[in-house]
């Protein structure tokens, strides 16, 4: 049987990761999935727990439980898909609020994903973090 596309991967991926389907979505990962969501800055970004390194599917479970036990996800969508080869990056529109603060935040970050054999073995996210750090410290940005 032939593995889907780098493209068909991508898309199953966002679908799901956009519509809550987290089990779907981690059905895409490689097990020894590597995942790089940012990298921690002490003082400045590292409010953000869910954020760093992490290797193999279940450390990618802990961080998404980590990231959901602090932000209530209240829109998530695809805005932009692009594939070439094995890679895919997605544009993605997020609003969310912090549960402790109760503050709202607006992003759009890009997920960089590697596929092999059907699977997502690399997932790198880039965004400017600034309005998640500002929700996650409760105050306004000149506070």
């Amino acid at each position: 049987m032939e593995s889907p596309t780098t493209r068909e991967v991508a898309e199953t991926w966002f679908e799901a990761l956009t519509t809550g389907q987290i089990d779907r979505a981690i059905a895409c990962l490689a097990d020894d999935v590597e995942w790089i969501n940012y990298t921690p800055v002490p003082g400045l970004n590292d409010i953000m727990p869910w954020i760093g390194t992490y290797h193999g599917v279940q450390a990618v479970m802990d961080s998404f439980l980590l990231f959901t036990s602090l932000v209530q996800v209240k829109r998530e969508e695809l805005v932009r898909l692009a594939v070439d080869g094995e890679n895919a990056a997605g544009v993605i529109y997020e609003l969310s609020t912090v549960k402790e603060t109760g503050l709202d935040f607006e992003i759009e970050f890009i997920q960089w994903l590697t596929i092999r054999g059907g699977k997502i073995v690399r997932w790198k996210s880039y965004t400017d973090p600034s309005p998640i750090i500002v929700a996650m410290r409760g105050s306004s940005p000149s506070a």
